[in-house]
């Protein structure tokens, strides 16, 4: 108690304790001194002492995950009434975790302004190369002179965003764009979903997934010395806590799992597609075009003999009822996707001793 007083006991801040007459810099970042690590510094030290860095780090991923995942219906609300095109959203977020005598880490809480000021070496080596990987993430997307010229700019578009200057998504033919609500529904209204159920979504892709998958490989290509946390090979298990089912969070974690390993295998199938201009909605045909399987017509029960749930047919009927001539009425709230989490590894040396492949990194 006596020490309640002493702020640079309490308070964890560096900001705070930098003003402390027993502070101590450090300018290296892959020395273990001063009062101020780098987290590679961090991994090594531990590592030199038997600890196993991995486990820390997989522990650490894991919270950042539920804790966004935590605050997914709020941000989902927001992005839904203010953002008009998703292809400029981003954020950075700083989260402080503390690892207690067991070094078991412990979520003190999120900034959502994390401090950018670089007062030494160390920080602009880190910062400086955060700042430069965040920028290429977000993939900022210009519209071209052309459309810009070709409409005046009023405050409206200048101020919301540039998004009426960008060129509108291609609009697919009637039938496809029928397929691809039809699809998402039918995967949100499974009540008690499995993996074999879940790897179908792969089957036969519409325009919208290719779209989707390729922005996510695009973005993924970006990353720097980001480390993705989500989606990855083992996102499924962290589907169960979302709020509400998000049908882009199954398609993107379903090809995470089938092409983990061979990215090129996935990539080549993307840029076939590509060029046959799949992705928006040409070079294909009806045969191509998703359908409700057989399976689904037949079926008589709202349980199967196995013991799994089946689909509820009355539940797919609204979603999708001729009456309301609402094909968009499905299962996700809003329009927004669950884009893919980044932490960064500035300083962590991206892989530290233990850490995953590249293949599994996903935050």
């Amino acid at each position: 108690m006596k020490s309640l007083s002493n702020k640079f006991v309490h308070l964890t801040n560096y900001s705070v304790n930098k003003k402390n007459t027993e502070y101590k810099s450090n300018l290296d970042e892959t020395a273990c001194q001063g009062h101020k690590w780098a987290l590679k510094a961090l991994w090594t030290y531990l590592t030199q002492k038997g600890v196993n860095s991995e486990a820390i780090w997989e522990k650490i991923k894991d919270i950042v995950i539920k804790t966004i995942i935590a605050s997914e219906p709020y941000v989902n609300s927001l992005v839904k009434m203010y953002v008009r095109r998703p292809y400029c959203c981003h954020e950075l977020f700083g989260f402080d975790i503390m690892l207690d005598e067991n070094l078991k880490p412990w979520i003190l809480e999120v900034n959502i302004s994390p401090s950018l000021h670089s007062n030494s070496p160390l920080d602009v080596s880190i910062k400086g190369q955060m700042i430069r990987d965040l920028l290429n993430l977000a993939g900022f997307v210009l519209p071209s002179t052309d459309s810009v010229a070709s409409r005046p700019q009023t405050r409206t578009d200048s101020t919301c965003s540039q998004g009426s200057a960008l060129k509108e998504k291609p609009r697919p033919a009637s039938e496809c764009f029928t397929a691809e609500k039809l699809k998402k529904a039918y995967y949100l209204t499974q009540k008690i979903p499995d993996q074999d159920f879940y790897s179908s979504v792969l089957d036969i892709l519409t325009p919208d997934d290719v779209r989707i998958l390729v922005e996510t490989e695009d973005e993924y290509s970006r990353r720097g010395q980001f480390e993705r946390v989500f989606p990855t090979h083992i996102s499924m298990r962290y589907l169960r806590f979302f709020e509400q089912p998000r049908y882009f969070n199954i398609l993107v974690t379903q090809w995470e799992l089938k092409y983990y390993l061979n990215k090129h295998k996935g990539l080549e199938l993307l840029k076939k597609w590509c060029v046959k201009g799949y992705h928006v909605g040409t070079g294909m045909d009806l045969a191509q075009m998703w359908s409700l399987p057989k399976s689904f017509f037949l079926q008589k029960s709202s349980v199967q003999s196995n013991g799994f749930s089946k689909l509820e047919p009355d539940r797919l009927g609204n979603l999708l009822s001729p009456n309301s001539g609402d094909l968009v009425r499905c299962l996700e709230p809003s329009p927004a996707q669950s884009l893919p989490l980044y932490k960064c590894t500035v300083g962590a040396d991206q892989k530290p001793d233990g850490c995953l492949s590249d293949t599994a990194l996903v935050l």
